[in-house]
């Protein structure tokens, strides 16, 4: 009987120890949020744990199940380095616009550097980056697309929010929190 209960206690005091364990690992993920994960990316992105995570898409991605709205990251290797996050978006504003009919470009939300200003005060992971808001109508329908972008040498990462824009701004508080929760 002393026997049963000494392993008794040894395998609380075990499980209690893989518990311990095993919720430390957990310990850097903001509360209210779900890590989006995969071991091919060097950065980590934070959605709030209402969101479903898609893996499907080839990128990490999480959206929300009511509405489909939803945040993606995708990481492009550059053909060449960029000075800085500024000149990569002079030469993308030009291919959305070439590529878009309906493309629109919300200047007064946009976060872009100048040679004036070459600093816009954001960062994606401690990394200056700049934001880029746009609508885009296909038919009847208008999407509204927030993206935050940077660079790294010849990397550039690119976290986008898109949502029908009579949706874009009941998610905006969540967005600006992954946004500010993304780490490298």
């Amino acid at each position: 009987m002393k026997i049963l209960r000494i392993i008794l206690a040894l395998t609380i005091v075990i499980a209690m120890a893989a518990l311990a364990v095993s919720c430390g690992q957990n310990s850097d993920v903001p509360k209210g949020m779900q890590l989006v994960e995969s071991e091919f990316v060097d950065y980590k992105l934070y959605v709030p744990s209402t969101w479903t995570v898609d893996k499907t898409s080839g990128f990490l991605s999480a959206y929300v199940p009511d509405d489909k709205s939803n945040v993606s990251v995708m990481t492009m290797t550059a053909t060449r380095a960029y000075k800085d996050v500024g000149e990569y978006l002079d030469e993308y504003l030009t291919e959305l616009e070439n590529t878009y009919v309906g493309f629109e470009q919300v200047e007064e939300e946009c976060l872009i550097p100048t040679a004036e200003k070459q600093t816009t005060g954001l960062t994606l992971g401690g990394k200056e980056a700049a934001r880029l808001v746009y609508k885009i109508k296909i038919g009847d329908t208008t999407y509204k697309y927030m993206q935050i972008i940077t660079s790294s040498g010849y990397y550039i990462y690119t976290l986008t929010y898109t949502a029908l824009e009579e949706k874009y701004d009941s998610h905006i508080e969540d967005v600006n929190k992954i946004i500010t929760e993304f780490k490298f």
